[in-house]
């Protein structure tokens, strides 16, 4: 199931020189507030996918949709890389606590799903030891400023295939994540606030909202 087309607006922000590795990285760390080490992680996943999707400037501008699967500092990156944003409803946050992100042309819901290697930390220590940041054997404490800095010195140097994994997937257009299609809002059968764009569930002859369903993120005072 596609997205309705009509949805499609065209955008008229500048190309994004994904090449241009420092520019992402500056922009990134504006919108961050500072230069922190997720940052050219998050820059590189995106050049990867989007390098894989092969789309053309305009095509991405305008068909683009990006999963992002955990909301730490790679999210910030892969956002300017992209120039997708939450409230397009081209960037989706998905609390997996992973690092992850799939990118996919939203004309057909196929992408690539591109994630870190698994041996990405040996990688990451044999290009400190080459570099003179550490010594062969040093130990290198987790969550240390010294793990911090060979994963910096990793994730500015390597290139995104060697930092990365991908590979291909399908998104079902029909999943409450997607809310791509403009649907009518609907009101929840037990609160009465007003639910969007079909992100309302139904259960019997009713329609819930997600809140009144699993309970709220909040408690009222």
């Amino acid at each position: 199931m596609q997205p309705n087309e009509k949805e499609h607006h065209t955008h008229h922000s500048p190309t994004i020189n994904l090449d241009d590795f420092e520019e992402l990285l500056q922009k990134a760390s504006d919108l961050r507030g500072h230069r922190c080490l997720g940052l050219p992680l998050g820059i590189k996943m995106a050049q990867l996918g989007i390098k894989l999707l092969n789309l053309s400037d305009n095509d991405r501008q305008e068909y683009l949709m990006v999963f992002v699967e955990n909301d730490k500092c790679p999210a910030d990156g892969i956002q300017i890389a992209t120039g997708c944003s939450a409230g397009s409803r081209k960037f989706k946050m998905l609390y997996y606590g992973k690092s992850a992100a799939t990118f996919v042309d939203s004309r057909t819901g196929k992408g690539y799903r591109v994630v870190s290697k698994k041996d990405l930390a040996t990688r990451a220590l044999e290009l400190a030891i080459k570099d003179n940041i550490i010594k062969v054997g040093e130990k290198v404490e987790v969550m240390s400023k010294l793990e911090r800095q060979v994963l910096m010195n990793a994730f500015m140097k390597l290139k995104p295939e060697e930092l990365l994994d991908a590979y291909t997937v399908e998104v079902a257009w029909d999943s409450p994540l997607v809310s791509s299609r403009m649907e009518p809002f609907v009101y929840c059968s037990k609160c009465g606030e007003e639910i969007m764009s079909g992100m309302g569930v139904k259960q019997d002859n009713e329609v819930l909202c997600r809140s009144c369903l699993k309970g709220p993120y909040y408690r009222r005072i």
